[in-house]
């Protein structure tokens, strides 16, 4: 099981270093379209941002991920603040959104299929995966040309994965464990008026402490389309 789990980590650890250096590699191409700036420059534009009044943010937003090679839509609201439209951060809460169980075909890993019995005879039960975690995230802007904007968003996130089911008019719990997960990205997004806007963030799923329970895989490509409010300027709208 360790030797497992840990040719786990090093496969999806590699495959996110290669998605980082691809992202390395045309940050500066981009960069340089946006004026050449470097990296001291860079510095000095997040000490300058940081030092300004922040900006609230806030919206949620659906993650198209695989959880056992199985499509695995996440769903997340987060709030955050917004400095000098250069620095994002904030928190955030993320969990698996399932489908209904469908009898007669396999279900797994969404879905178990559990035969208990009591008094009253023989009963089937079918304990659904729970995901969920709060994520804490940082964004670097380095790209903004009118209504379009490039970034390097970056999340940790903190919860945890188990199977839940109700028996006997009780809910029961199996295989829980504390999850911790990193998730780096590139971001692009359009502000189609002043307060609201669309977005796609594409990253990778990296598993730091995985629930060995569970055994089903969570490192994964991540494609994340987003729905933006600007809290500070529907502010402005509406107080002006």
């Amino acid at each position: 099981m360790g030797i497992q789990c840990r040719r786990s980590f090093r496969k999806g650890f590699s495959s996110a270093f290669f998605f980082l250096s691809i992202a390395c590699f045309f940050s500066p191409l981009l960069w340089r379209g946006a004026g050449g700036e470097a990296s001291a420059q860079v510095f000095d534009s997040i000490q300058a941002s940081l030092d300004k009044k922040p900006t609230l943010i806030g919206g949620f937003s659906t993650k198209n991920t695989f959880i056992g090679g199985f499509s695995s839509p996440i769903f997340t609201a987060r709030a955050g603040l917004d400095f000098d439209n250069r620095i994002r951060m904030g928190i955030g809460l993320s969990w698996l959104k399932l489908g209904d169980y469908k009898a007669g075909k396999s279900n797994v890993p969404f879905y178990l299929d559990r035969i208990l019995t009591n008094v009253s005879g023989t009963h089937t039960v079918h304990p659904a995966l729970q995901f969920r975690y709060v994520n804490l995230f940082v964004e670097y802007v380095y790209y903004k040309a009118g209504k379009w904007q490039f970034s390097f968003p970056i999340q940790f996130g903190i919860g945890d994965s188990r199977y839940r089911y109700k028996f006997e008019g009780k809910k029961v719990v199996e295989s829980k464990h504390f999850i911790f997960l990193y998730e780096p990205a590139v971001s692009g997004q359009y502000k189609i008026v002043k307060w609201f806007g669309v977005g796609l963030d594409v990253g990778y799923r990296i598993m730091l402490i995985s629930n060995k329970n569970i055994g089903t895989r969570f490192n994964s490509p991540v494609y994340d389309v987003k729905a933006l409010i600007f809290w500070g300027e529907l502010y402005k709208q509406v107080f002006k």
